[in-house]
């Protein structure tokens, strides 16, 4: 009987249920919160402005990105508890990796621990030491005085400009080797060791533009970037391997001609993760 005479008040007591559930599962302390508004001033009628707790959390208690740098700070203070210099701390970072700094993000209204959820058109570039957006650098006129070297290369190292080479020289070099065998053609042959060669001696300026690209990008080490990394060191040991091959084996020997195809292949997928960091 007593189940029977709650059942009008059901509704009221489901309401209050999900109240206290609400008020367990954003478990963002209210003072955290009350912080970061004070501090920044949101607008509400922002991404950031809205989130409430999912500034900090993917559903609480699994924080995102942003949530997670910060519990790092407040783990290691003495009392537990999050400081305007914390929030500074983070403001240089890119917790979401999407380009765009925790600082310009919250400044703008986007949440700098959502990938998804960031200012239009191209992050501002940063600074050699990658410590803080250009943009943000005041009393600094970017036309005064020299440059330093760094500040005028571009964030992807040139190496979008001589990739190439490699990719195309070894991959004609490999046709001009199976055509040259099928016509019985020395001379195509001896095209396709010299372009062979080329695409090795590329490397020589290809590899530094990678790297400074890695640098000067800010790319961590992880992914497709860590996958084209790899991928590109075997490019350049199975490359030597395959003209030791053909100046031991000559150009006609199966083991010479299994190294060339793997080679190209390997070659290939280098290209094709270096690309999808950039076109997705």
């Amino acid at each position: 009987m007593a189940v029977f005479n709650l059942m009008p008040h059901r509704p009221r007591i489901l309401v209050i249920l999900l109240f206290i559930a609400g008020a367990a599962v954003c478990e963002a302390k209210p003072q955290f919160l009350d912080l970061f508004k004070s501090v920044y001033k949101l607008d509400p009628s922002s991404a950031l402005g809205r989130a409430e707790c999912a500034i900090c959390h993917d559903g609480p208690p699994k924080r995102n990105p942003y949530g997670k740098d910060l519990k790092k700070l407040v783990d290691g203070s003495s009392d537990g508890n999050l400081t305007v210099d914390m929030l500074r701390q983070v403001e240089a970072l890119d917790s979401d990796g999407d380009g765009w700094t925790n600082g310009d993000e919250i400044k703008q209204g986007f949440l700098p621990g959502d990938p998804s959820s960031h200012p239009a058109g191209t992050p501002p570039k940063k600074s050699a030491a990658g410590d803080a957006p250009l943009s943000s650098q005041s009393g600094k006129s970017s036309d005064s005085g020299a440059k330093p070297f760094l500040s005028i290369v571009p964030s992807n190292g040139f190496h979008p400009v001589v990739i190439h080479f490699p990719i195309a020289l070894f991959i004609f070099g490999l046709f001009l080797e199976f055509v040259g065998l099928w016509r019985k053609n020395a001379v195509l042959g001896v095209a396709a060791w010299w372009n062979l060669c080329g695409a090795l001696a590329s490397l020589a300026i290809v590899a530094p533009t990678g790297i400074a690209a890695w640098l000067i990008g800010g790319h961590k080490l992880e992914g497709n970037m860590l996958i084209h990394l790899l991928l590109a060191i075997g490019s350049l040991l199975l490359m030597s391997t395959t003209l030791v091959a053909r100046k031991k084996l000559g150009n006609e020997h199966r083991a010479y001609l299994a190294i060339l195809i793997l080679t190209a292949v390997i070659v290939g997928l280098t290209g094709h993760f270096g690309g999808q960091m950039v076109y997705g």
